[in-house]
């Protein structure tokens, strides 16, 4: 089967409303099902589900999609992923293309990993050799179902054990080289194991293929680290990549996405110790700041996150540098600061108590508030110079705010720290950003266009919407003549439902809908906006009698009529003043006729 012949075989085994029902409970609504959204916070339902349409759509957040979109979205996954997960839920048996080459060394350095890791497990468990290493692990308090979970394990103090292990069970020299478990020797040829006598901690992606790992280095008997690196990690492969990695993702989504937060740690066993502790939307950066690659990935899950750095300097320029990537990529951010005496590290803080861990990330600040505190401490406020530079740093971060409501907010905030008048701060403030007061003025005139340009759209979404879905409406669209000049992003739908209007009125199937016709002849993404325009109108009148939505619909077909009024008299006024500005009286007057006109 072709691509696209596996893709709608699967589609047809499997029924959308059994799928996310297995995920999430649902409520008949209509023909439809609903639920509260999974991917957004939200009281009243607005996830609904199509069972006739094999489509789901939230109105709350705007996403939507079919089986595979949802899975996508659920479980964190890449297109591909999703397509291989869903064909074995369908029992469809994908193909294996002749040129996936480079797939299946990326699958053979995959099971190098996942049984690298499953080898140190077992040491970890049961080998002599390893009592230093569980000894270790108990002083850390973690539980054998911790050590379960998170597969942690110790790799032999031999230069060769891994390495002879995994060649016995087929895989090469240069296998094992790529995937990063053995070193190229300086001494001349071979090569010997990267990872010995360390505890391991196997490093996981979305999915949970064991991508990399981290090896810590086994403390002396007098509890010392000996010399030496204190952490070995798996170097740039073709499956791991540092950029994306994500210490305990593949444990921590559903619980991130269910809190609507991730909360980003320094160690892996901080990771490990919250989620023993039951506070399970944890995950760790690998050692690295926060990436363009990290966000994205945690994008699935949420847009809002806690950062927990250590108070050293190195700490708070990690913090910085993701605060300035995750801003810039759209999120929520907060910082969470330990309470005094609760340790250095989450970890300490978990085993000192628990309840001082959770208590920490209630309380974590907004960003700025953060920013606020280290210029509050670092500043000498009898010293104007020391004032000065706090003061340009803070209004540096201040002014990247993209919302004016929130830029004032922190503006009066600094203004108060510093004694000084908030209209200089703010003039400051403007100076740091592009444009100035014009800049201003443009940004108020688009958000009103944009307001205006939404309200238009929605109640077209709404007169579109109740035409799909009921015949007796249907007419009630068409016969207003005014809709040919509906929204510009609707034109070309609502012209295709006047030719299937039309068809059906003079001999066309009068039983078949707009959506299917649209499918008949390949249009799939009117196909698709009709469907979601159907879901909501459903949602917003489908408990209405016929009564209720013909009068309904005359008063949103009125509506759409004054709209496009007033939107015709904002493009007449715009073009009267270029007229004016260029003293062309004979344009002048056209534009007064069409004005009076419009005004009737």
């Amino acid at each position: 089967m072709s691509g696209d012949a596996v893709i709608e075989e699967i589609r047809n085994r499997l029924d959308i409303v059994a799928l996310i029902s297995d995920y999430m409970p649902l409520r008949k609504a209509g023909t439809s099902f609903k639920a509260p959204c999974p991917f957004h916070q939200e009281k009243t339902p607005s996830f609904f589900v199509s069972p006739d349409k094999q489509i789901w759509h939230c109105f709350g957040c705007g996403d939507g999609g079919d089986i595979f979109g949802f899975v996508m979205r659920m479980e964190g996954l890449e297109f591909p992923d999703a397509l291989r997960h869903l064909a074995e839920k369908a029992g469809v048996k994908l193909e294996r293309r002749a040129d996936d080459g480079q797939k299946s060394e990326r699958r053979r350095l995959l099971e190098i990993n996942r049984l690298a890791a499953k080898l140190y497990h077992k040491i970890l468990l049961d080998s002599p050799k390893a009592e230093a290493a569980r000894a270790y692990v108990r002083r850390r308090a973690l539980t054998d179902e911790t050590v379960e979970r998170f597969m942690l394990g110790f790799s032999p103090d031999s230069w060769d054990a891994t390495s002879t292990f995994m060649k016995e069970r087929g895989f090469t020299d240069l296998e094992l080289f790529k995937a990063g478990l053995t070193v190229k020797s300086e001494r001349g040829t071979g090569q010997y194991d990267r990872f010995r006598g360390r505890l391991m901690f196997p490093i996981c992606d979305v999915q949970g293929e064991v991508v990399g790992f981290t090896g810590r280095i086994m403390p002396g008997p007098d509890g010392k680290d000996p010399d030496g690196p204190k952490y070995v990690n798996t170097p740039q492969t073709e499956v791991y990549n540092k950029s994306r990695a994500l210490y305990g993702i593949n444990l921590a989504k559903q619980d991130i996405r269910r809190e609507n937060c991730a909360v980003i740690v320094e160690g892996n066993v901080d990771v490990i110790s919250s989620h023993q502790a039951d506070v399970r939307n944890v995950i760790a950066s690998s050692g690295t700041a926060l990436t363009d690659e990290h966000l994205a990935i945690l994008k699935r899950f949420t847009d809002r996150v806690v950062l927990s750095f250590d108070g050293d300097l190195a700490g708070e320029n990690a913090a910085r540098r993701g605060i300035d990537s995750a801003v810039a990529a759209g999120f929520s951010v907060r910082v969470l600061r330990l309470p005094a005496g609760s340790g250095k590290d989450p970890d300490d803080c978990i085993r000192k108590d628990v309840a001082l861990w959770k208590k920490a990330i209630e309380d974590a600040v907004p960003y700025m508030g953060w920013y606020m505190e280290k210029a509050s401490e670092r500043t000498d406020f009898s010293d104007g110079e020391s004032k000065r530079r706090s003061a340009d740093e803070l209004l540096r971060e201040i002014a990247k705010i993209p919302d004016p409501v929130e830029r004032s907010h922190w503006v009066a905030k600094a203004a108060r720290l510093f004694s000084t008048p908030e209209s200089l701060l703010f003039e400051k403030v403007q100076g740091l950003r592009v444009g100035g007061p014009e800049g201003r003025q443009a940004e108020k005139g688009q958000k009103e266009q944009k307001m205006q340009k939404d309200k238009e759209a929605m109640v077209t979404e709404f007169v579109l919407g109740m035409a799909f879905s009921w015949p007796e409406q249907a007419r009630q669209a068409i016969e207003a003549a005014d809709l040919a000049a509906l929204h510009p992003e609707y034109a070309g739908l609502y012209s295709n439902f006047r030719d299937f209007y039309n068809s059906s009125q003079h001999g066309g199937d009068i039983a078949q809908t707009f959506h299917a016709w649209l499918e008949a002849r390949g249009n799939h993404e009117d196909a698709r906006r009709s469907a979601v325009l159907e879901l909501l109108a459903e949602k917003e009148f489908g408990e209405l009698d016929l009564k209720q939505r013909m009068a309904e619909m005359g008063r949103l077909i009125g509506e759409i009529a004054m709209l496009q009024t007033s939107r015709r008299k904002r493009g007449l006024a715009r073009a009267m003043a270029a007229a004016e500005k260029d003293g062309d009286m004979d344009k002048i007057r056209e534009i007064q006729t069409s004005l009076n006109e419009t005004m009737g």
